[in-house]
């Protein structure tokens, strides 16, 4: 398996931003702290793999159970399951469980900047107006 480069891992992060964001158009309602419990329950699945322990599913729910149900048949997609469609090598547990710390921290730094919605905010400034390659905007 080959090392995913820079640029493969934000493109990672993006699409989960991308799938945030979409979410968040559905829901204007959803706060930070939401789409953070979304993201910390996936890392602690992708956890609970790399170190070969068992899954013990948290208690989500409404938004931040539908949120990670959005953000979980990605995440899987980004690992391999069920066959690997991205256009690099699938990334490990481990990766992956890196990526959501990443994305938990940028909420935490945008938390400070302030607002319930600092982070949406800032991925939809950032991300709005942007395309995946290979993926149409309905």
């Amino acid at each position: 398996m080959t090392q995913r480069t820079e640029e493969q891992y934000f493109d990672q992060l993006m699409q989960l931003e991308f799938a945030v964001l979409g979410f968040f158009d559905d829901h204007p309602d959803l706060t930070d702290a939401v789409v953070d419990s979304a993201y910390e329950e996936l890392a602690k699945r992708y956890r609970a793999e790399a170190t070969a322990h068992e899954y013990k599913p948290g208690k989500l729910d409404g938004l931040r159970l539908e949120l990670h149900d959005t953000l979980l048949p990605l995440a899987e997609m980004l690992v391999g399951r069920p066959d690997n469609v991205m256009p690099y090598a699938p990334v490990s547990a481990q990766a992956m469980q890196d990526v959501f710390k990443r994305l938990r921290a940028s909420i935490k730094r945008w938390g400070k900047v302030g607002g319930r919605q600092a982070y949406l905010n800032f991925i939809g400034g950032q991300l709005g107006g942007l395309e995946l390659d290979g993926l149409d905007e309905d």
